[in-house]
């Protein structure tokens, strides 16, 4: 805040302007499928088709943890509505992940037979339904994550050795795309239409958990680094211009994660800092404008949706929306090009899935 005297009535002034100029939404409630009463939504196209979870609630205190039988991936569409996707082969949990342009969907299942634990990558169309696209070879396990519109997927498997490595996959062929040195665990977070894919390498779990973000541009992985100081980081977003976005902490973070955002081509690191009262911040979305969605904390440590743009900063979701709405926006998952976020937030005391239109 500003407090020069001098400068009083310019300052109510411009803030006003702000205030006027600033973009609000409507919030639709995507609800949950029959017997539930949690959801959450984790991406959403072009076209405003979405894509996530739904199933009852946990003791964890959010939805989609991907332990609880009877969690359904979805399809919602302004449309037709909420579709329960089903799960693979007898499996008892699905989520969805991601959706193309064209209504293709990826996200994970488990199968009839194998640990409930042991979750597959699929790709789903109208078509089609699931189709396991499998592991790398001796894997036990894979996740589909995103998929662009040729088709190409990104996601993670484990391998015969036990650890994970990030993978691609292109016509159902699965392909590794290996991990940065050292490390035990690596996804493909994020997938743009370029092919290019981002996400973490995992080096430590404990004593301190360390990582970093990564870069993959089509023959090798580069590591993203993370601010100055610090020892982890994720990419969990890429746009068109290559624009990526996660978290890191840093040194002059105080032990916490910042959302943060790498330039496109040097993949130079910028921190994005944090909803105002708030300590650490996350960034999972980024469209093609440069606007960031993810969520942070405000000053009592309550999780609260944010979004970020270059000209005002990072701003609660909450302060966007009608007042009156009964809603508390907790978690912005995804941003497509039309200004729309989705994610999940509480209302009525459950967590559901919201869609945001701009105004």
């Amino acid at each position: 805040m500003l407090f020069c005297r001098a400068l009083v009535v310019f300052i109510v002034c411009f803030a006003g302007s702000i205030l006027a100029a600033a973009q609000t939404y409507t919030v639709t409630d995507l609800g949950t499928l029959k017997g539930d009463n949690e959801s959450s939504a984790f991406w959403i196209n072009n076209l405003g088709e979405v894509v996530g979870c739904s199933d009852t609630e946990t003791i964890e205190g959010y939805p989609c943890t991907g332990l609880v039988p009877g969690q359904h991936a979805f399809l919602w569409s302004k449309s037709a509505g909420l579709k329960d996707l089903g799960t693979m082969s007898g499996g008892n949990v699905s989520a969805a992940q991601g959706i193309s342009e064209s209504g293709e969907v990826v996200g994970y299942s488990n199968i009839k037979g194998q640990p409930a634990t042991s979750f597959y990558a699929f790709r789903w169309s109208a078509d089609t339904g699931m189709v396991n696209l499998g592991t790398l070879p001796g894997g036990s396990s894979s996740a589909a994550f995103q998929v662009n519109s040729a088709g190409v997927i990104a996601g993670d498997s484990f391998t015969k050795s036990g650890v994970v490595n990030a993978t691609s996959w292109t016509d159902g062929k699965i392909r590794n795309l290996g991990a940065l040195p050292k490390s035990i665990f690596t996804a493909g977070l994020a997938i743009n239409g370029n092919g290019d894919i981002v996400g973490e390498s995992d080096f430590a779990y404990s004593p301190t958990f360390k990582s970093h973000g990564f870069f993959w541009n089509g023959s090798k992985l580069e590591d993203l680094g993370t601010l100055t100081g610090g020892v982890t980081s994720v990419a969990n977003a890429i746009n068109t211009a290559g624009v990526a976005v996660g978290q890191s902490d840093g040194a002059h973070t105080s032990g916490h994660w910042h959302a943060v955002l790498w330039t496109a081509s040097t993949h130079e690191i910028r921190d994005l800092g944090v909803i105002a009262g708030g300590t650490y911040s996350i960034a999972f979305a980024i469209n093609d404008s440069t606007t960031v969605v993810g969520y942070g904390n405000i000053f009592d440590n309550a999780a609260h949706a944010m979004i970020w743009t270059a000209k005002a900063g990072m701003q609660d979701l909450n302060s966007l929306i009608p007042s009156d709405s009964g809603w508390v926006l907790v978690n912005a998952n995804s941003i497509n090009n039309v200004g729309q976020i989705v994610g999940y937030g509480v209302k009525n005391s459950h967590n559901h899935a919201f869609l945001l239109t701009p105004q």
